[in-house]
Order: C-alpha cells, then structure tokens, then sequence
C-alpha cells in the first residue's frame, strides 16, 4: 500500500510529466488504433493540448486556488495574494486547452499564443528566481521548469505544421 501512496504522491508532485506520459501514451494508441488519415502533428497537437496544456492547466488552477501553502512551497516562495491570479491564469489556459482538443484553426493558434506568452514567461521567472535567489526546488527548476519551455514550443511546431498543411 506504501508504494502505491508513494507512486501517488509523485505523479502528483510531477503532474505537469505525469500528464506528458498520459498525452504520449495516448499519441501512440491514436497511432495503433485510428484507420483514419490524420496529419501526424494533428494527433500530436490534439494529445499534448489536453493532457500536458489542459489537464494540467486545471490541477495547477486548483493548486495555486486551494492548497496556496503547499504550492508556493514546491516553488520555493512565499504564499502571497496573487496566487488567486495565477490560478486564474492557470485556469484559463487550461480551459483553452481543453477546447483546443477538437477546435478550428484559428482558436488553436490563439491558445498556442497564448501558452506560449504564459509559459515562456514563468520559464523567464523560474530563471531570475535560479540566478538571483538560487532557487533550485523541483517546482521551480524541475520538470515544471522544462516543460514551459517544451510544451509551447511543442505545440507551436505542431499548429505551424498543420498550417502548411491546409
């Protein structure tokens, strides 16, 4: 029972990676299973938007809203206020995510914009907070620290070759 709690307690603490392993697990299932033909960086997209952009847009809204102590901890910070406003910024991208699975072009590039405005931006203050305060925890260098910059740059190859393909 330990070690379930243990497994748990993991994919919890590296959500943001948990949900990149769901998004290629399912990737290559879409792979194996659909007959269909559809554009390899249209599955790519679709998978990574709703686990890695989505899903997790929505468990780091109800982190920073709900558990502020635990949260700004795994970061290395100071609980503070405007968690609320990162949760809803959380929030936001994570619904656009979720939308994005199956939506028109147009709202696809919005929400690449977007994540990679959002995204790329906490990569920035992750870095300030590594150089100026040498702040090395796991939710601030960690695989949430990568993944800013991974996701939105994977999504943008993505919606890029889905427009050369139209």
């Amino acid at each position: 029972m330990e070690m379930s709690a243990d497994w748990l307690a993991w994919a919890l603490s590296q959500f943001d990676l948990t949900m990149l392993f769901f998004a290629l697990f399912f990737i290559l299932l879409h792979l194996v299973v659909r007959k269909k033909s559809v554009p390899f960086a249209e599955v790519i997209f679709r998978w990574i938007v709703l686990f890695s952009l989505g899903f997790t847009g929505i468990y780091t809204f109800v982190m920073h809203a709900f558990f502020r102590i635990m949260s700004a901890a795994a970061i290395g910070w100071e609980t503070s206020p405007f968690q609320f406003e990162v949760a809803m910024a959380d929030l936001s991208l994570g619904v656009l995510g979720i939308l994005s699975f199956r939506a028109t072009y147009g709202f696809r590039l919005a929400t690449v914009i977007a994540s990679l405005c959002m995204l790329w931006g906490d990569a920035l203050g992750h870095v300030k907070q590594m150089v100026i305060n040498n702040n090395f925890t796991p939710g601030n260098a960690g695989t949430w620290f990568w993944l800013d910059i991974f996701v939105p740059l994977l999504l943008l190859l993505c919606i890029l070759n889905l427009k050369k393909s139209k």
